[in-house]
């Protein structure tokens, strides 16, 4: 029978410990050996996992986290820090050596918030006015050490009307602080560092510009004996010269340093101590400016335990550390608001940290957080989250997906050694370092932290991860249409909403409430204290139901399991909007139908990008357009002459006739030209494998690098850096020259029978445009200029007079990989003819005898080896889709 919910169910409260506990045996039930797996009791551990409901007993278990209150005396660890150090001046107070940016690097500009406000200048002659930082233009300008970082920001750029535009300097500013401030700075006081530098902000870009158009951000640094000439300076030589640089602020910011001052609450010496070890490298003036704050911290722990903060405690925390009374305390908390985060903790609403800015008096704290340091295990900056995370499309890829498995490893470690301890910050003024949170009442230490044993806590999250895990791999073990289900798939958007959510605060934004409302239970109930999206005026006017935590978890609403249905889904109710889908699986419902249901064709998304279409128009023209002259062109003393000229100006511009520029150009760069448009119109007509929509092209090089080719590449005997399959033979300085007459025919060579491939190659038109237009001796000396370059390569494709590649079975040639039994492109190997040979075609003007002596029967012998890298030669004929 499927583990559905029942009619009537009896409510049963529990601990998270005895939680664990029902469900560990259930869900390891199906190790042992010597008993079948139970279908029955399989489903019914996933649902009691995912729903918190025993479909065998009928009794539906609330967590109650509180049970884990502290009841009795203990022994807690107590350690106060300096965490991080925000400044603003007009002054630059750094007495160590700064390493200054030439290009400074985008992610280093300021974009988030610091929750607090800054008095800055907008407008000149107008009084200073509150303003977030991060919304205000600025600029990194340089580090000192790994943890601190130097910006300027210019609030005469700060338009107050527009809160979404853009902070990142443009182009022409950067250009103007560079060379109209640094550049002059440095010129005056580090003269003989300057030639280090680029000399202008274009030159550095160049400088920094890596091959894949990537930056390298590099520093250069600056003594610390002359920074506060650099201070001085820099600001004044902007404003000088543009009005947008007047009233600039330096902001200097410390981040993470907690570790490196951890001293004795209580003790108002070591806590001067530890402030000075943390500012050894900052002006000691600082200490005395008004727009200077730093994080002092708190942390409690015990070992063996897992220290989280309670819920209910956010109001008697916020009163205790700022003016607000036990009633403003309990509003601020309450009600929606961008100034209160609560951090619902492994997904318990009982247990949550929060972030709160406050705008009150000048000695109480501007940002005030609460949180555990489990979170230090999965901390990673990644695409503006602050945490680990998994992508919808993974969700939907393993047995179970990789990612969980990954993430049960940490857990299950963890477990073993990972103590929770509880943290505190305040964000207060530089003047109240040493005398804020120097203790914790234990009033307010008993009635705001619970105490689970370390394993218990860790075993939640695993026990968790399992149900979700193995959840996920029965839907993903299932293909076809109910595998694609509005209902199967909710499921899976859920169980990836609550996965993330075990470790991090969970995603609350658009999405993720479409999501909550489609597979959490609903309530009309608007007084709820579980509410999991806080009802506004017009939800509640309108009748909506909203989601709602009803035992202490985010525990799903009824779940079909087998064999009622053969994926697990969610039961018919609300459906996603299809932008949460795009959200979420990166496609939208109608994308993620084709991929379960595949269609009649082949979608592009699945064509692997190792597939280059085949160019079957006119060739691409070749991308150096500055080429230097080859050396065999570069002494050409010849006229190439020109096409019809009509440049009168009684004629309209698009009827002039104007001589093209290229025929300005000197010979040997036209001939230059031509010979690289040749070498690169080769591997554009490279084609695919036919009936094989999924296999890698026969050239592995993109048409970006096609379009790239010099005649190096055919100089380079590694085949394998070009192809994925290849047919090559030796062959004979008579196969050799009859190639090359067929890539470039001789003037007044007989017509033949319009072929493939030729007629779009663009070398191809103006060779025979060329040939026909010059005299017949011009003609022989550029093609005998081609014969000796055409002989320096090592090899070239096999042309055939009615086509350029043909993609057959050879039993005359050799194929790479040996494994490839489809007919694929050929190609010549040849030889370097030797200088003599070439002096005396060049007197002779005919064609060259070949030297026959390292030849059997006129044919080369094969190579015994020949230098493909090893790798390639494993790898096989296609790549893997």
């Amino acid at each position: 029978m499927p583990a559905n919910r029942a009619l009537q169910q009896r409510i049963q409260g529990c601990s998270l410990a005895a939680f664990n506990n029902k469900c560990i045996p259930l869900l390891h039930a199906d190790e042992d050996e010597a008993e079948p797996t139970d279908a029955a009791q399989y489903y019914r551990a996933l649902n009691l996992v995912l729903t918190g409901y025993d479909s065998a007993t009928g009794v539906q278990y609330s967590i109650e986290p509180t049970r884990n209150r502290f009841t009795q005396d203990r022994i807690v660890t107590v350690v106060r820090d300096y965490d991080s150090l925000i400044s603003f001046t007009n002054w630059l107070p750094i007495i160590k050596d700064i390493y200054i940016y030439p290009v400074s690097n985008p992610v280093d500009t300021l974009t988030s918030n610091v929750h607090l406000k800054v008095p800055m200048k907008i407008h000149q002659h107008q009084a200073e006015v509150l303003v977030h930082p991060h919304r205000v233009p600025n600029i990194c300008l340089g580090i000192m050490g790994v943890r601190t970082k130097v910006r300027l920001f210019f609030p005469a750029l700060y338009d107050q009307n527009d809160t979404k535009a853009s902070v990142e300097l443009t182009l022409e500013q950067k250009t103007a602080i560079y060379e109209d401030g640094l550049l002059p700075t440095l010129n005056k006081h580090n003269p003989e560092t300057v030639t280090n530098w680029p000399t202008s902000y274009t030159s550095a870009l160049n400088r920094a510009r890596k091959q894949n158009n990537q930056y390298q951000h590099r520093t250069h640094p600056f003594p610390h004996m002359m920074i506060a000439n650099l201070g001085y300076d820099l600001p004044r030589k902007l404003a000088n010269k543009h009005a947008w640089a007047r009233d600039m602020l330096f902001m200097v910011q410390v981040q993470g340093v907690k570790e490196a001052n951890q001293h004795v609450p209580d003790d108002e010496d070591e806590a001067a101590g530890a402030l000075l070890l943390m500012m050894n490298d900052l002006h000691p003036a600082l200490r005395r400016e008004p727009n200077c704050w730093i994080d002092v911290g708190l942390e409690l722990s015990e070992p063996g335990f897992s220290y989280q903060w309670r819920t209910d405690s956010h109001s008697d925390i916020i009163e205790h550390f700022t003016c607000l009374s036990a009633a403003q305390a309990a509003r601020y908390v309450d009600r929606p608001s961008r100034q209160y985060y609560r951090d619902v903790s492994a997904g318990l609403l009982h247990v949550s940290g929060f972030r709160g800015t406050f705008d009150l008096r000048d000695e109480d704290p501007v940002y005030i957080q609460i949180y555990t340091t489990d979170k230090a295990l999965i901390q990673q900056l990644d695409r503006g989250r602050h945490g680990l995370t998994m992508s919808g499309k993974q969700v939907l890829d393993g047995c179970p997906p990789a990612y969980m498995q990954r993430l049960h490893d940490l857990y299950f470690d963890a477990k073993e050694h990972h103590n929770c301890a509880a943290r505190i910050e305040l964000r207060v003024r530089i003047n109240q370092a040493t005398t804020t949170l120097t203790s914790l009442p234990e009033r307010l230490i008993a009635s705001s932290i619970l105490a689970f044993d370390r394993k218990d806590w860790w075993q939640w999250r695993l026990v968790r991860l399992q149900g979700f895990s193995r959840t996920l791999s029965l839907q993903n073990q299932t293909h076809g249409e109910l595998r694609g289900g509005l209902d199967a798939l909710a499921l899976s958007a859920g169980l990836w909403w609550l996965t993330n959510g075990l470790h991090s605060r969970p995603d609350d934004g658009s999405a993720a409430r479409d999501i909550m409302c489609t597979v959490l239970p609903l309530t009309q109930d608007y007084a709820n204290d579980m509410l999991t999206i806080q009802p506004r005026r017009a939800m509640v006017e309108h009748g909506d139901s909203l989601p709602f935590c009803a035992f202490g978890a985010y525990f799903l609403r009824t779940i079909i399991w087998p064999p009622t249905a053969d994926v697990p889904r969610m039961q018919r109710g609300g459906v996603m909007r299809n932008s949460t889908f795009k959200y979420v699986f990166g496609m939208d419902y109608e994308a993620l139908q084709r991929k379960f249901r595949p269609p009649a064709y082949i979608p592009r998304a699945m064509v692997p990008r190792a597939r280059v279409g085949t160019q079957k128009g006119f060739s691409k023209r070749h991308r150096l357009d500055d080429p230097a002259p080859a050396p065999l062109l570069a002494d050409l003393d010849i006229d190439l002459g020109g096409g019809q000229h009509d440049a009168g100006e009684d004629l309209p511009w698009d009827e002039r006739n104007d001589f093209p520029p290229e025929l300005e150009e000197d010979p040997g760069v036209q001939l230059t030209k031509l010979w690289n448009q040749f070498c690169c119109d080769l591997l554009q007509k490279c084609g695919n494998l036919k009936n094989q929509p999924l296999a890698a092209s026969h050239c592995r090089l993109t048409m970006e690098e096609r379009l790239h080719v010099t005649e190096d590449v055919y100089k380079d005997m590694n085949l394998a850096m070009v192809f994925h399959r290849v047919q090559w033979k030796k062959v004979s300085g008579q196969e050799w020259k009859e190639a090359f007459d067929i890539f470039f025919p001789p003037p007044k060579a007989p017509l033949r029978i319009q072929p493939q491939n030729y007629p779009s190659m663009e070398y191809w038109v103006k060779w025979c445009s060329m040939k026909e237009q010059l005299p017949i001796a011009t003609a022989n000396t550029i093609r005998n200029r081609f014969w000796q370059m055409f002989k320096g390569l090592m090899w070239v494709p096999k042309p055939h007079k009615d086509r350029l590649w043909k993609y057959m079975v050879n039993q005359d040639f050799r194929t790479f990989p040996p494994t490839v039994l489809d007919g694929s492109q050929s190609v010549f190997w040849g030889d370097v003819v030797g200088e003599e040979e070439e002096a005396s075609e060049e007197e002779d003007g005919d064609e060259p005898e070949v030297d026959r002596r390292e030849w059997v029967n006129g044919i080369a012998p094969i190579p015994d080896r020949i230098l493909l890298r090893e790798e390639e030669e494993e790898s096989g004929s296609e790549i893997d889709v």
